[in-house]
């Protein structure tokens, strides 16, 4: 049987702020999504009343936000929960490397949850990364690219 390669396996979403090697790890990502959010809060770009935790599950390749100050409630239309979501999820796949060929883990799964003022999430947004498609050699910031 012929092994036929997708082209879809030479490439891969690499974030802007990430890389391989020491210093690129799950845990160094989660410290710099924390420098990133607090970046975003200083201009503006996250409501005051909103809190953001950030833990991570090691073992299960795992970075979560939690994110408390929203509701339906008070957000009806969902507009502003949409924006927080979605602009927090941009912000980690800043620090993610995603492969496309199926078989290679992404360096981390993110989990963003909204958490209502009984502790429970109300919505949620999990995945790997969003961004723009790139060879997988050549990295700007891959030693050797």
């Amino acid at each position: 049987m012929t092994n036929i390669k997708s082209t879809v396996d030479c490439f891969v979403l690499w974030g802007a702020r990430a890389g391989i090697g020491p210093g690129y790890t799950l845990e160094s990502a989660a410290v710099r999504l924390c420098e990133d959010i607090a970046e975003l809060r200083r201009d503006g770009g996250l409501p005051d009343r909103v809190r953001t935790v950030i833990g991570i599950l090691p073992q299960q390749r795992v970075l979560e936000v939690r994110v408390e100050g929203l509701s339906v409630e008070a957000d009806p239309d969902r507009t502003t929960i949409r924006e927080v979501t979605s602009t927090l999820f941009e912000l980690a796949s800043y620090h993610n490397i995603v492969a496309l060929d199926g078989v290679t883990p992404p360096l981390f799964t993110q989990r963003i949850l909204l958490l209502g003022t009984d502790g429970r999430p109300f919505s949620a947004m999990v995945g790997a990364a969003v961004g723009d498609v790139e060879p997988v050699t050549g990295q700007p910031n891959q030693p050797g690219g």
